[in-house]
């Protein structure tokens, strides 16, 4: 019984580290002071150059616009900060071998499945405009952008678990 429980609490923790919809990284300038800033807008000439369908593009920036004012930030014309962002995407294939998992361990059986989908990556810049320097940079990638189904919900979670880790505590 003790192996059983064990293994359920095994499999839990990988069915929730898996439902996440990015790999974040993230990294910032340690010698900033993140509680100075108050606005933002966003770099019109990089968003302009981002390679998306329009429908995409305008999912990321609302994602990010809903998350700045959830953090307090106004988007202003004069703004402190600006936020760029690029986005990329790969063909991927995956292949799945017939493994399972049962009352007594894992067992290998039955057909192996091979599919193909498309892997995004998003990394948002937020520069310092009166320094001109960039402060902040959050990236994820893994996310499924082939499900036509899904991505309106995908993205915007995607953004959300980017700038999770924006702003910085204060030093």
């Amino acid at each position: 019984m003790k192996f059983y429980s064990l293994f359920i609490i095994l499999m839990t923790g990988i069915l929730l580290t898996s439902c996440s919809t990015v790999r974040v990284n993230y990294d910032f300038d340690r010698a900033t002071d993140f509680n100075t800033y108050k606005t933002y807008n966003f770099h019109q000439k990089g968003i302009d150059k981002l390679e998306l369908n329009d429908l995409d593009k305008r999912r990321i920036l609302s994602a990010i616009e809903a998350q700045m004012t959830l953090k307090g930030f106004t988007k202003s014309d004069d703004p402190q900060l600006y936020i760029n962002v690029l986005a990329s995407s790969k063909d991927k294939i995956n292949i799945d071998n017939g493994y399972y998992g049962g009352y007594w361990g894992p067992y290998y059986g039955g057909s192996s499945r091979v599919y193909q989908y498309t892997s995004g990556t998003i990394i948002i810049d937020i520069v310092d405009n009166a320094r001109n320097i960039l402060v902040w940079q959050g990236a994820g990638s893994g996310l499924d952008v082939s499900n036509l189904n899904t991505k309106a919900e995908d993205i915007p979670r995607a953004v959300e678990e980017i700038l999770a880790k924006f702003p910085p505590p204060a030093k």
